[in-house]
C-alpha cells in the first residue's frame, strides 16, 4: 500500500552511518546487520538518534552494484570514527511516499515516486554517466521496526528523493 506522494522543504539533517557497496539483490543480507553496528557505536559515545534508521542509496552502476549507507539521523554534527562515517542530508526540497508492506515489494514505492515526480514536472537530483547513476539523496527511512512488529503487512517505510531546486 502506498500513501499519496508529496513534496516538501526539509532542513539539513546530520547522520552517522556505515558505507557499503552491495549488489541490489544482496541488500537484505548486507545492509540490515549494519544498523546494530551503528547503534552500538553511538551508544558507546553517548550519541542519541534523532530519528529512525535509514538506508541511503548514493549510486548504482549498470551491473546493479550500489554505493549505500546505513545509519541514523543525529541532532548535531559528529565526527565519524573507524567504519562509521558522518554525513548530512542537505537542506532542500524532497519528494516522499510511504510504503506499507513487506520490504521485498518496496520497489513499487520507488517506481511510484519516480512516476509522480515526473508527472508533477519536478526533477530528482541525479547524474547519469560513466556507466553509473548518482543520486543526490535516495533514502528509505524505516518507520516501523520489524523486531517490534512481526507482521510485514504493517511495516512502513518512507521513501524520500532529493529534488532539484
Amino acid at each position: 500500500m502506498l500513501s499519496e506522494p508529496k513534496s516538501e522543504h526539509r532542513n539539513a539533517m546530520y547522520y552517522v552511518a556505515i558505507a557499503k557497496t552491495v549488489h541490489m539483490y544482496d541488500i537484505p543480507d548486507v545492509l540490515p546487520p549494519l544498523i546494530p553496528e551503528v547503534k552500538q557505536w553511538m551508544q558507546e559515545r553517548g550519541i542519541k538518534a534523532s530519528g529512525v534508521d535509514f538506508f541511503l542509496y548514493k549510486s548504482m552502476n549498470e551491473e546493479g552494484m550500489l554505493e549505500c549507507e546505513a545509519g541514523f539521523p543525529v541532532s548535531q554534527a559528529v565526527e565519524g570514527e573507524g567504519t562509521v562515517i558522518a554525513g548530512v542530508f542537505p537542506e532542500g526540497n524532497y519528494a516522499s511516499i510511504v510504503y506499507t508492506g513487506d520490504f521485498k515489494d518496496m520497489m513499487q514505492g520507488h517506481v511510484a515516486l519516480e512516476k509522480w515526480i515526473a508527472e508533477q514536472g519536478l526533477t530528482e537530483v541525479k547524474q547519469v554517466g560513466n556507466e553509473k547513476t548518482q543520486w543526490g539523496g535516495r533514502t528509505e527511512f524505516y518507520l516501523v521496526d520489524p523486531e517490534l512488529e512481526p507482521d510485514p503487512e504493517k511495516w512502513q517505510t518512507e521513501i524520500v528523493f532529493k529534488l532539484a531546486d
